[in-house]
């Protein structure tokens, strides 16, 4: 089991804050709130590819460090923000269409 971070982000007021803007973001970016829940791992298909995107890991098809993943809601997408290389400003935001396999959230 892994407690909840942000990669680059080392105390707790910051990556909360930081976790915060992202959700804020997300509902702006998608007209509705993630849901509560802090996923660590996601098992979906992207493309024609089966893949793993874990927070913290390279992602899978873009190479890019997986930041944070949000789920959006039944029957909605998930979302994942990605950081290019050691750049702690370069932050994009993926849409993920489709199902997920499997879901892993960060102890609580």
């Amino acid at each position: 089991m892994t407690s909840f971070f942000i990669p680059g982000l080392v105390d707790n007021p910051s990556v909360q804050s930081t976790y915060e803007q992202m959700r804020r973001l997300a509902e702006r970016r998608m007209g509705r709130a993630p849901r509560d829940r802090r996923i660590i791992e996601l098992w979906t298909r992207r493309g024609n590819v089966d893949c793993v995107t874990t927070v913290g890991e390279p992602d899978p098809i873009c190479g890019d460090t997986v930041i944070a993943i949000f789920d959006m809601g039944p029957h909605q997408p998930f979302l994942v923000y990605h950081r290019r290389g050691d750049v702690p400003f370069d932050i994009r935001c993926e849409v993920l269409e489709g199902n997920a396999y499997d879901v892993a959230e960060f102890d609580p």
